[in-house]
């Protein structure tokens, strides 16, 4: 059984190979992890993480993703091994870029199919008694009935950030600490919950992002999200649909469990709340579970871990760009 996804957080460490499986060690050599190769698909380290040349090979060798993150979180490169494998794929996709018709009709999928669990998501909680949502569901299935009439990805993703508010104005209401959440802001985020989602979003970006490349699209070509440069839209585009089922759900539980208290935090004076690192090792270590853990996959008919639901979206995603027969469907919160 793979790994998945290795996050290397511990300050000083360095990766090495050691015949055919990957060591890691703290600053004070200390082994950390000792895996096989073959069972690691994507690394992510964050600040002081050393890998050595023979590591890289392997690494390389095994076109397995590498991430390098701020120890605050913050993307800062990456390394990926392309293959010839993926030409006609991509040669598809280009041709997709300008079918306006299909663009439109996956950026609409992609908006419904987040709003639909955010709905969801609030009438289960409203049902329980939980929290008091009627307005914020009224006004998420307003936005949810102009998305068929909408012209174009700009009046879309107005029609997203309206549903969201309204999202994250419920999210508020579940929260049962009082740590200073009011609305959804980053670049830089204004307290803790937001540092948390932040933080949260960037790994399940890059989780999607090594899902789009390992089946060979190309993830700075989008749908709902414009194409800009050194942006990976398309991974913007389909991360969407697991905002809340790995990220979201995850930060809900950890405040509402006490998990972290407003002293785990800190202001910055440019750089917004910052997590201590005991917060940030343990929501990586959370929304690592999280990605491990079962739930139904409708399409395959069976339970599957939400990483390879990752995937097979992708691959969904893939296979839709390549036939006029297949549809882009997102994954919807249904519980």
């Amino acid at each position: 059984m793979e790994v998945g996804t290795l996050y290397v957080t511990s300050q000083g460490a360095k990766l090495t190979k050691v015949g055919e499986r990957l060591v890691i060690r703290d600053k004070d050599n200390k082994v950390l992890h000792d895996i096989p190769f073959f069972r690691v698909r994507q690394i992510v380290c964050f600040g002081s993480v050393e890998i050595t040349s023979q590591a890289i090979f392997q690494i390389m060798r095994r076109t397995i993703d590498v991430v390098y993150l701020t120890k605050s979180g913050r993307f800062k490169c990456r390394l990926s091994n392309l293959n010839e494998s993926m030409v006609q794929i991509r040669t598809a996709q280009y041709r997709r870029v300008d079918d306006r018709e299909f663009r439109l009709k996956v950026a609409k999928t992609i908006v419904q199919g987040k709003l639909l669990t955010y709905k969801n998501w609030m009438m289960l909680k409203h049902r329980r008694g939980v929290i008091d949502a009627g307005s914020e569901i009224l006004s998420v299935s307003e936005a949810i009935n102009l998305i068929e009439t909408a012209a174009d990805a700009d009046e879309l993703m107005g029609i997203e950030g309206l549903g969201s508010r309204n999202y994250f104005d419920a999210f508020r209401k579940s929260l049962k600490q009082e740590i200073g959440f009011f609305d959804r802001n980053r670049r830089p985020p204004k307290d803790p919950v937001n540092a948390m989602l932040s933080f949260g979003y960037t790994l399940l970006l890059n989780k999607v992002l090594a899902s789009i490349e390992q089946v060979g699209v190309d993830p700075f070509m989008a749908n709902l999200h414009a194409n800009q440069n050194n942006r990976p839209s398309l991974a913007l585009d389909l991360m969407e649909e697991f905002r809340h089922f790995v990220v979201d759900a995850v930060v809900l539980r950890m405040v509402n469990l006490a998990q972290v208290r407003p002293k785990d935090f800190v202001m910055s004076a440019n750089k917004g709340v910052r997590m201590n690192e005991r917060v940030i090792a343990l929501l990586v270590k959370e929304i690592q579970n999280r990605l491990a853990s079962t739930s139904y996959y409708a399409r395959d008919n069976k339970k599957m871990q939400l990483q390879d639901q990752i995937l097979r979206q992708s691959y969904l995603y893939r296979d839709a760009v390549k036939s006029d027969e297949i549809s882009y469907n997102p994954l919807v919160f249904n519980k």
